[in-house]
């Protein structure tokens, strides 16, 4: 997103480290531009490594938008302005400024991704690859997007941030031969023209943010209004600001603009592009538009040289620090948070750092050695290298020749454990209003008694395991019932954060349900996420969400509502079990074990590391003793001896990090049957 011509100086040493641009001794300089870059940089990045309190930092990139607009624009109107425009010219410029550090980072990933990317995730890569190279992956990463979009939690595609080079790219190829154009033959209507376009594309932004929000945002046309509010600038289609306090006044808004959608939680969760968009896009506008007519303390203070230092080397801190973060997802190591943010932030820095210094500078300015036919040569070459390995990566599906016979079967086989379940019974995200909204699965005989499996999706793992004890007629005439709403809390008092979810309305309805006559047992389980989680869960007051939980917050009242459950369903004289949190690791067991069958050859390897907490299982255990509830624990099929099962010969029985493989849910059928059985003989008696 380098996007000013720079000349470059002398080389005084070989470490050459001066906190200033290349470009700052030309009169048109503004250093506070690149205190601004180096906002927008950061903001992307501390958004990207999870500081909280930047979580909508992502408009970094809407920042860098504007500020291209007008930089690349001001030059454009000045060749015009002399009779000295050409086609070429620019694209070369465009070339010297993207090429030699976009290309040095996607070998970087080429190489990375031989070692460290599976062959699934390599023919991903090679698509994503060969989408970089030929400037279009902002549509690779739309076409193959999941609802969430960009915002999708999985930090797996080390591209990703390529689509806004490719947004940038895709103006850049219409905007300059308009503007000739225009100069040539409409130069008085230039604004009222940009105007109009701003407004077009504006309007797309709104329309497709409510009807098709991944179009929105990776799609160049509800973008180009931003790039065309630094064009508009860069016209001086405004009036110049010659007083001190007005200037003063643009200046500070303009900043706070920024940070107040870079760091309010509240910005972050709204419609993005839409209407919040305005608020990076607009600051950035008053900013340069402040600084046009002379100095403010804004710019000032966006000319600190720390700062300027940071936007100067924006470009290769933007395009380095994004793989680094995604493969250091895939290393045998374990870091705390803060010291994988450390990693990042330090790791990202030095190799922009380097990357500027002995990679984009050599090509810059009218005194590089690197002549225009140099520089296309390189362009052309290089991007037949990157797209010829993205070809072979896609076509070899994932290069997997990297890696032996049994190692390649080993990776196999965890890759379809990943796909090794399906969804029985559950009610995701239904809208629940009635009880005839609810999916109920049935097992057996339901004319007799009936035992009643309630809960989330690890209750529905254990689906395989019931069916089969049934098969068996292990329980007789007595037939099974279950209910589950994947991402509840089998709670009729909280629900789940986030759109469609009506945990509160389906556990109502469970309970009573599990209180009817021919229900003799309530099998009652849940996963320990929920409750390891800060704000994901909310207290429903007449139907609407009231407070969101803390995570001690949370665990209290869920356990005080266990406990409320337990004592209803006893009182109708129901057998009530109470199955304790599986096992949750750190990472997903099958991603994991083909880490190791690709790494052990290097002598790495790892295991996961459990983090629900004991002190939860122990907290649920005494809930359930004390109201007369009898425990089943997953623990004693797969922790026999305190050392938990997680992989046989190298191959993962989970399909992620907490949940079971249909394929391996019969270990829990003994111990089951054991626990079903007593609580028959219970009532019995």
């Amino acid at each position: 997103m380098r996007d000013l011509e720079h000349s470059a100086p002398a080389r005084r040493s070989w470490i050459h480290l001066s906190f200033q641009s290349s470009a700052g001794h030309s009169a048109k300089y503004r250093s506070d531009i690149d205190g601004l870059r180096a906002i927008a940089v950061l903001s992307v990045l501390f958004y990207h490594v999870g500081l909280h309190w930047c979580r909508g930092g992502f408009v970094g990139v809407d920042v860098f938008y504007v500020i291209s607009g007008y930089l690349i624009t001001s030059l454009l109107a000045a060749d015009l302005e002399r009779g000295k425009f050409s086609l070429l010219s620019f694209y070369e410029r465009r070339m010297r400024r993207i090429f030699p550090a976009l290309f040095t980072v996607l070998f970087f990933c080429a190489a990375a991704s031989l070692v460290l990317l599976n062959p699934a995730e390599m023919v991903g890569f090679g698509k994503s690859l060969l989408s970089a190279t030929l400037f279009v992956s902002n549509f690779y990463f739309w076409h193959s997007a999941r609802p969430a979009g960009y915002f999708d939690t999985e930090i797996v595609r080390p591209l990703l941030h390529t689509w806004s080079l490719s947004v940038e790219e895709q103006f850049y190829l219409l905007f300059p031969l308009t503007l000739f154009v225009l100069y040539r033959w409409a130069r008085r209507f230039i604004p009222a023209f940009l105007l109009c376009l701003i407004a077009v594309s504006f309007a797309m932004n709104v329309w497709t943010t409510e009807h098709k929000p991944v179009i929105a945002f990776y799609w160049f046309a509800p973008r180009a209004w931003e790039l065309m509010i630094g064009a508009i600038l860069a016209f001086k289609a405004l009036p110049a600001l010659p007083c001190r306090v007005v200037r003063e006044s643009a200046g500070w808004l303009g900043l706070g603009l920024i940070l107040i959608a870079s760091c309010f939680p509240s910005i972050a969760r709204m419609p993005f592009p839409g209407y919040v968009v305005l608020l990076p896009c607009l600051g950035t506008g008053l900013v340069i538009y402040a600084g046009q007519t002379g100095p403010s303390f804004v710019k000032a203070l966006l000319s600190f040289r720390p700062l300027v230092f940071i936007g100067v080397i924006s470009y290769s801190l933007y395009l380095w620090h994004w793989p680094i973060l995604v493969f250091s997802k895939h290393l045998p190591f374990r870091f705390s948070e803060g010291s994988e943010i450390a990693l990042v932030l330090i790791s990202s820095t030095a190799a922009a750092f380097l990357s500027f210094e002995y990679i984009e500078r050599p090509f810059r300015g009218s005194n590089s050695p690197i002549s225009r036919r140099q520089i296309f040569a390189f362009g052309f070459a290089a991007s037949v290298v990157t797209a010829a390995f993205a070809v072979a990566a896609y076509r070899s599906k994932g290069l997997p020749e990297r890696f032996d016979a049994s190692t390649q079967q080993l990776i196999a086989s965890n890759l379809a454990r990943q796909d090794d379940y399906v969804g029985t019974c559950s009610n995701w995200r239904n809208r629940i209003q009635t009880v005839s909204d609810i999916k109920w699965c049935n097992l057996g005989s339901q004319q007799s008694h009936k035992i009643m499996f309630w809960g989330d999706s690890h209750v529905e793992q254990l689906y395989p395991a019931i069916e089969r004890l049934y098969s068996e007629k292990a329980f007789g005439d007595r037939g099974a019932l279950f209910v589950i709403a994947s991402g509840c809390l089998p709670d009729p008092y909280v629900n789940t954060n986030g759109e469609l979810f009506y945990c509160d309305t389906l556990s109502r309805f469970a309970l009573m349900r599990a209180q009817e006559s021919d229900v003799d047992t309530v099998f009652i389980g849940f996963s320990s996420f929920q409750l390891l989680q800060d704000n994901r869960v909310c207290l429903v007051k007449n139907g609407k969400c009231t407070i969101s939980f803390s995570r001690d917050a949370l665990r209290s009242r869920f356990l005080s509502d266990l406990s409320g459950e337990i004592r209803t369903l006893k009182t109708r004289g129901k057998d009530v079990i109470v199955c304790l949190p599986f096992p949750m690791y750190d990472v997903k067991i099958p991603t994991l074990e083909i880490s190791n069958a690709m790494l052990g050859r290097f002598g790495w390897s790892q295991n996961p590391i459990d983090i629900s907490p004991a002190s939860l299982r122990d907290a649920v255990r005494a809930v359930a003793i004390q109201e007369g509830a009898r425990v089943f624990d997953p623990r004693e099929t797969l922790c026999p001896n305190g050392q938990c099962l997680f992989e046989k010969d190298g191959v993962s029985i989970y399909i992620d990090e907490s949940h079971i493989a249909q394929s391996q849910a019969d270990i829990f059928a003994g111990n089951l049957r054991q626990a079903l059985m007593t609580h028959k003989n219970a009532g019995a008696e």
